[in-house]
């Protein structure tokens, strides 16, 4: 059995040509190198996520328009022909309000996390608030980062 892994937003960002940093580049590689241990997943709220990221350089004069509307189509189709999309059930969505009513005001993370959550799988992130969130709120611990992720995958 695979291990399942949804990525958190910084990890689909590569593929719209974002530099996220060479943390991110080294799990992506660790990620492809282990393709037979894991099956990776991607979120469309990620992908909306990530559309605004690249709305948000457009918006500070960054990038042009019509740069961004070429770059969030070859990253989608890199990211839907290479990964497969989890479904975000209703219960997800009920999960990731609770959050937010938690006090997590970053209704993606809740969501992406929630999404992990209800599909009993893993959900790798850099969000060091969001993971002390979670431990503190003693919930799901399915919680990776790059680091916790590689001594996961010692387990497979």
């Amino acid at each position: 059995m695979k291990l399942a892994v949804l990525l958190d937003t910084p990890f689909l960002l590569p593929s719209f040509g974002v530099d996220v940093g060479e943390r991110v580049e080294r799990c992506l590689k660790l990620l492809a190198e282990n393709r037979r241990k894991i099956q990776v997943y991607y979120s469309r709220y990620g992908v909306l996520e990530a559309v605004l990221v690249l709305l948000r350089e457009v918006k500070r004069g960054r990038l042009r328009l019509e740069e961004a509307c070429e770059i969030v189509e070859a990253g989608i189709t890199t990211i839907a022909y290479g990964l497969r999309a989890v479904d975000e059930t209703p219960s997800a969505f009920r999960e990731a309000l609770r959050l937010y009513g938690l006090g997590h005001r970053d209704i993606f993370d809740d969501i992406l996390y929630a999404t992990a959550a209800t599909n009993e799988m893993y959900f790798l992130t850099l969000d060091k608030e969001l993971i002390d969130f979670i431990e503190e709120k003693e919930l799901a611990s399915i919680a990776l980062t790059p680091e916790s992720l590689r001594e996961k995958l010692k387990e497979y």
